[in-house]
């Protein structure tokens, strides 16, 4: 099945593409689409995960403009033709 990648800001910077586009099993969960990425860029790894494996609180993770976090997080299954944004948290600002 066809996924593609689009990342922004510190993501994008590890990976050096702003979209990226993969091939996996029919099946595939977001968590395991976005290990093989992080397998295949040494960098993005510890930008999405933390020590337990578990996605970054701060990381927001859309599945064709949905966020993950409000379904089934990582566990969510991709489908053929399905668009992953990934997008570190922005912070800051005035007050």
């Amino acid at each position: 099945m066809h996924v593609e990648f689009v990342t922004y800001a510190t993501i994008r910077d590890s990976i050096g593409e702003k979209r990226l586009e993969r091939e996996f099993d029919s099946g595939t969960t977001v968590g395991e689409a976005l290990s093989a990425l992080a397998d295949d860029y040494e960098s993005l790894g510890p930008l999405l995960f933390d020590g337990d494996g578990e996605l970054r609180p701060h990381v927001n993770v859309l599945v064709d403009e949905e966020n993950v976090r409000n379904g089934d997080g990582s566990a969510t299954t991709l489908s053929d033709g399905a668009t992953v944004s990934l997008a570190p948290g922005v912070a800051g600002g005035q007050e």
